[in-house]
């Protein structure tokens, strides 16, 4: 049986042609559309290239949806997540439960590889020599591993990830084989892994026996990643762990209560990206400019219709349907459409580089793949046809109905109010949705403006910092770190440029060690506060000043005595008005070396000392505690100095200083503060900025055009009504303003529009802020009092042109 005349080959053929005939002879409005279309269409490949490989293909493991772990829910916390298990613990999980058929478990520390070349410090992941198989990954050179490589009569073995057998072997086969020395062990390289597998971020993985000694390898929690066998369910897995939790429940009551809940984790959710909920708000909103992109291109495809009315009436006069009339219409709104995607995927691709040059360091999962593949071009096709229907619906069907057009052909001077109805819709819609995006953008520049503005302690530009972490075979004891430490800062104090050098637990502003503290005899406090292990350098250098009693000084470091200087904020939450001189707090969890408790965890306040500035990107104020460095030297790891000259030239004379005390001694994150504000600080606002400032003005452009180009349809529709209020006495003023009325009349329906979806964005937007309502109200009236003056500017030259009609001309005008 033949097709339907709408169906066959040639009638689609000859429509094509039809519309690339009309696009060649209006080439203004055929680039004006493609170029509005490319800019959504690959402005929304771009943001999908980074959310299909951060949320849809970020790991490279087989079924990677049958891989999960233990789900742990905590009623008190109201949160559910998982957590690390002892050795013990996990085998117990492993031989008491059927709910796996296969289980690992791995941690990831830093590990120091020693030999002929300056040690190194890389990130090492221990874990059973199954893992491999469980994943379903295998090594591209080379074997995996197996029960026989970690038999205590067995030599020890590695395997290496694939970027750093190519960073520092070259890629060459030869390091089969060869010896490799880690913590002072050595371990034969038996093989690689491919590109995409980085287990944890690992540079080399390090097999070993999951015994139940409190510690392997010097590790003592580990993470359990198991295989789902077919057909377990939440609730089976719930039934079969809970007489285990119980145990567990006997021997750390803390942190397994009787009241825990049990469920399956996947893998997915055990290691989501930090990027995710930012990605899921910038699809939304590049969606959002999707549509407004279609929006303007139908409001310029609806004016064209409206200029081809007498076509339309004479094409159904001579019998052409109404499917025929509407498939000619989406046809040239197709080729549009398909002209435009390989200018859309150019700007994706710019886009995409773009992204991947300003994302935040550490947000994107070490195995995701982020590029151009096949299911994003697959995405991108899918989105031009999407388009097609979405922007060429409306002059589709007006096109399709003759009658209607025949009918306003004959008023054409004055326009059809359905007409001006449905293209002011269009405008609306323009001016609410790009106030949501701009609304969103504003937020995102008070929560940059709020994390720039947070006062730092130290100068960022003339501050120096370094980790130097002490490995346990050459400085197995408090009393060898403590002395290493001493000579460190009494030699580094001797560079010339070097003010003040001091040590801490944790990089500054960044991050910090934080635990629970006991106040006297009062129950332990679940609050966490701040702990800092340092020395007398470090109020100078942090620029505090002391509100009462003495900061630590030097009888105290070498005597390792147990006092400490707490902050004003840490004063007014345990001590309120009482004197905190000579009162006893206890740091009952304070683990130096994240292993092993202080014997003797009281620590009597001698000083009390102004605030530290709130920690960049945290949403807490944390009270902060300083004990002296040589009370818990396993802690104290890194190196801060205060110069007199640029840091970078001082990077050298420190590192000659300490591979004089110590050859093999690792130095790692070398960088200044300001490096580190840049890095890690300022980096996940600047990249929110930086997109969804790009959106919104992207938005604001696109409306800007949409404005313009349907006010001045509008208006010229309207010649023969300015014609005459211009004969009965309208002068120039009063035609202007009568235009420009109405465009702030769309305007301002725009924003009553778009006002609750600007609410709504914020809403969705409160965990990318810092320090700013999602209500902030700068924002908001800043959104909303810009798109009004679009409106103006938009609206500027339609205006002024009708102001100066020449009334006959225009009483005249057809």
């Amino acid at each position: 049986m033949s097709a339907p005349a709408i169906f066959r080959l040639e009638t689609v053929a000859q429509d094509a042609a039809f519309a690339v005939r009309h696009l060649r002879r209006n080439p203004g409005f055929a680039l004006a559309a493609i170029l509005t279309l490319a800019l959504g269409i690959g402005a929304s490949a771009a943001v999908f290239s980074v959310a299909y490989g951060v949320l849809i293909d970020p790991f490279p493991y087989e079924n990677v949806h049958t891989l999960a772990t233990p789900k742990l829910c905590w009623a008190e916390r109201g949160e559910c997540g998982w957590r690390a298990y002892t050795p013990q613990q996990f085998n117990e999980i492993a031989q008491k439960t059927d709910i796996f058929s296969g289980i690992t478990a791995s941690t990831v520390g830093m590990v120091e590889l020693t030999g002929n070349f300056e040690p190194q410090r890389l990130r090492g992941n221990y874990l059973t020599p199954n893992t491999f198989d469980v994943l379903g990954v295998q090594p591209i050179l080379g074997r995996a591993s197996t029960a026989d490589d970690v038999r205590p009569d067995h030599g020890e073995v590695a395997l290496l990830s694939y970027r750093y057998w190519q960073a520092h072997y070259g890629g060459s086969p030869s390091v089969l084989g060869q010896v490799i020395n880690i913590d002072r062990h050595p371990r034969i390289v038996i093989g690689v892994m491919p590109p995409r597998f980085l287990w944890r971020g690992a540079d080399v993985y390090l097999p070993i026996q999951m015994t139940n000694a409190p510690e392997v390898e010097g590790q003592r929690y580990f993470a359990l990643v198991g295989r789902l066998r077919p057909g377990v369910t939440e609730a089976q897995a719930a039934v079969e762990l809970r007489p285990i939790f119980n145990d567990f429940y006997q021997t750390a009551p803390f942190i397994f209560p009787k009241n825990l809940g049990l469920g399956i984790l996947p893998f997915d959710e055990m290691f989501k990206s930090d990027l995710a909920s930012t990605l899921y708000l910038l699809l939304a909103s590049v969606f959002v400019l999707l549509f407004i992109a279609c929006v303007n291109v139908s409001s310029l495809l609806l004016a064209r219709a409206v200029n081809r009315e007498h076509e339309f009436i004479v094409r159904a006069s001579i019998g052409a349907s109404r499917a025929r009339l509407v498939r000619n219409a989406l046809t040239e709104s197709l080729m549009l459409a398909l002209t435009a995607l390989p200018v859309a995927l150019a700007c994706a691709w710019l886009g995409l580089k773009a992204i991947l040059r300003i994302v935040p360091t550490d947000t994107i999962p070490d195995e995701a793949v982020v590029t151009m593949n096949l299911p994003v071009l697959l995405g991108s096709l899918g989105l031009a046809l999407a388009t097609v229907l979405i922007f060429g619906l409306a002059p589709a069907w007006h096109s399709a109905n003759p009658r209607l057009a025949a009918a306003l052909s004959g008023s054409r001077a004055s326009g059809s109010r359905t007409q001006r109805r449905l293209l002011s819709g269009f405008v609306v819609t323009e001016v609410a949705l790009s106030l949501a995006l701009l609304t969103l953008a504003g937020l995102m520049v008070r929560s940059l403006v709020a994390v720039e503005n947070v006062p730092v302690p130290f100068a960022p530009d003339n501050t120096l910092m370094m980790r130097v972490p002490l490995p346990d075979v050459r400085y197995p004891t408090p009393e060898s770190r403590s002395i290493f430490y001493r000579g460190l800062l009494d030699r580094v104090r001797a560079i010339p440029g070097v003010k003040t050098a001091t040590v801490d637990a944790t990089l500054p502003v960044m991050d910090f060690y934080g635990d629970r503290v006991q106040i006297g005899s009062q129950p332990e406090d679940r609050r966490i506060v701040a702990i800092h292990v340092t020395d007398p350098e470090f109020l100078a250098a942090a620029g505090r000043k002391m509100l009462q009693g003495h900061f630590i000084d030097a009888r105290e470091v070498s005597s390792q005595a147990h006092e400490v200087v707490i902050t004003e904020n840490f004063a007014k939450r345990y001590f309120a008005e009482e004197n905190a001189i000579g009162r006893t707090i206890r740091l009952p969890d304070f683990k130096p070396d994240g292993l092993h408790r202080l014997e003797d965890n009281a620590f009597t306040v001698v000083g009390v000392m102004s605030d530290m500035p709130r920690f960049i990107g945290f949403r807490d104020d944390f009270p902060h505690v300083l004990l002296p460095y040589t009370v818990a030297p396993r802690a104290a790891e890194t190196l801060l100095l205060s110069t007199s000259l640029p840091p970078a030239e001082l990077i050298h004379p420190v590192r000659m200083t300490i591979h004089a005390m110590d050859k093999d001694q690792p130095i790692v994150d070398v960088m200044t503060l300001r490096q580190a504000l840049d890095t890690y600080g300022y980096a996940g606002p600047r990249f929110s900025l930086a997109l969804f400032g790009t959106f919104a003005g992207a938005a604001l452009l696109l409306s800007l055009v949409g404005i313009y180009g349907v006010l001045s349809f509008i208006t010229s529709q309207r010649t023969q009504e300015i014609g005459i209020r211009m004969a009965l006495g309208a002068n120039r003023g009063d035609v202007m303003w009568m235009v420009l009325r109405q465009a702030l009349l769309l305007a301002t329906l725009g924003v009553g529009v778009g006002l609750p979806l600007a609410l709504l964005g914020g809403r969705f937007a409160k965990d990318q802020l810092v320090q700013t309502s999602q209500y902030d109200p700068l924002a908001l009236i800043g959104a909303i009092c810009i798109l009004p003056l679009l409106a103006v500017v938009g609206t500027y030259i339609p205006a002024r042109r009708a102001a100066t009609l020449n009334p006959v001309s225009a009483l005249r005008a057809k």
